[in-house]
């Protein structure tokens, strides 16, 4: 509420370009100096009255910091990857995979993938343009391959789906045309998942 208040206070009486600093100052002030004591003396007590509507919120909120900061947008979708695979192991290895943990874990990552509309779209889909390209031919097809299938799950959540279609027909396009591709196989093994989870 009060991350809102301050954009809604940037938007009415601000230049615009104090809105990003602004917002990047309140959230450090707000929420990040906060992180280390509520994770010590609050995280157990949401954990032990099993508060899924305030874990939820928790997460939202201390997660929006990876896509709300666009000068992290270079590694947005290798941060995401990374605290994704950490929250898959803890969820595993902790919590026994238990379903409303689950649940909450793909409802909250759906919800903060999706705060700035399109763009997490376009930079999935050039984050892939990057490892598809022939550039990375020190990659092993293995690696390629599980590569691809942990972005196919952050391509699961976003919303903008034809945003990224475009981007991705647009950069293979120029990887054929331009033999830039590091392999055909990884680009047909894409595809083909592409097809699986959308249609043709």
């Amino acid at each position: 509420m009060r991350l809102n208040e301050e954009n809604e206070r940037c938007l009415l009486y601000l230049d615009a370009f104090t809105r990003k600093p602004l917002i990047a100052t309140a959230e450090r002030q707000l929420l990040e100096r906060h992180i280390p004591a509520i994770l010590d003396k609050g995280f157990m007590m949401l954990m032990d009255g099993h508060r899924i509507e305030d874990l939820q919120r928790m997460y939202s909120l201390f997660s929006r910091s990876i896509v709300m900061d666009e000068e992290k947008d270079k590694d947005m979708v290798s941060s995401l990857l990374e605290f994704k695979a950490s929250l898959d192991s803890i969820l595993e290895e902790s919590f026994s995979k238990n379903e409303a943990f689950c649940n909450t874990i793909k409802d909250s990552f759906e919800h903060l993938i999706n705060l700035r509309q399109n763009r997490p779209a376009e930079l999935i889909a050039k984050f892939l343009d990057e490892k598809l390209r022939d550039g990375n031919k020190g990659t092993s097809e293995e690696e390629l391959e599980g590569t691809l299938d942990k972005v196919l799950v952050l391509f699961r959540f976003i919303q903008g789906k034809d945003v990224f279609e475009a981007f991705y027909k647009k950069d293979l396009a120029k990887r054929l045309l331009l033999g830039k591709s590091a392999s055909i196989n990884a680009e047909k093994s894409m595809i083909s998942k592409l097809k699986t989870e959308c249609g043709s």
